[in-house]
């Protein structure tokens, strides 16, 4: 190939490329930022190029942890955007300890989750001034599991200075049992999703069955 045609089809790889960044950095949203000069030098390499394109596949995390203990028994999810619940071991509404089922019935949303724990958040003036506390979905839940860790398996900032008594401003708690999420299996009405925080997997268990939650809302 003559070096004119390297160059032209060199071009056309780089226009397409970039093109696919920006396309790639409109579907991830405004979580954060898709830069592309990484060093600020008003030149874009194809290292960067490269760089930028992972980042976009992986919507833009935001640079640092992925979740921020706010101080005020909560978490943030600096990719998805959700404020997490944290729990404690004091015996309030927040301790890891308590179950809750999730239907009365086996079919309706009308067990201890909905009617004590989810209605007590979100009375007035509800949990950090935000009465729009939830369930979170199974694939939700999930994301808080670390594989790399055992009992609890999941991320640290969910699992740190646990002690007795702690409130959730001062700890955070994880049980490794299993925690409810949603929706109902669709071929089971009966059955909903629940994620276990000993090895980090997802199963369908009867509604009835009592088992730990963990609020959640998009900020």
């Amino acid at each position: 190939m003559h070096a004119y045609h390297r160059r032209t089809v060199f071009s056309v790889i780089i226009a397409l490329t970039a093109a696919s960044i920006v396309a790639l950095a409109s579907r991830a949203g405004a979580q954060a930022s898709c830069e592309g000069d990484f060093n600020h030098d008003g030149q874009v390499t194809i290292d960067e190029i490269i760089v930028s394109v992972n980042h976009a596949l992986s919507d833009c995390p935001a640079p640092g942890p992925r979740f921020v203990d706010n101080g005020n028994g909560t978490i943030s999810d600096t990719q998805s955007g959700l404020q997490w619940e944290k729990k404690s071991d004091d015996n309030s509404i927040h301790d890891q300890l308590t179950t809750y089922t999730w239907s009365a019935n086996a079919n309706d949303m009308d067990g201890t989750a909905f009617t004590v724990f989810l209605a007590g958040l979100n009375t007035s003036p509800c949990f950090t001034g935000h009465c729009d506390w939830r369930l979170p979905t199974v694939s939700e839940l999930e994301t808080l599991v670390d594989a790399t860790r055992f009992a609890p398996a999941i991320d640290p900032a969910f699992n740190h200075d646990c002690t007795s008594g702690c409130h959730v401003e001062t700890c955070s708690c994880t049980n490794i049992d299993y925690a409810w999420a949603t929706p109902t299996l669709a071929d089971l009405p009966d059955t909903a999703w629940a994620v276990d925080f000993n090895y980090g997997y997802a199963n369908g268990f009867l509604k009835t069955i009592p088992y730990g939650v963990r609020a959640v809302r998009q900020k």
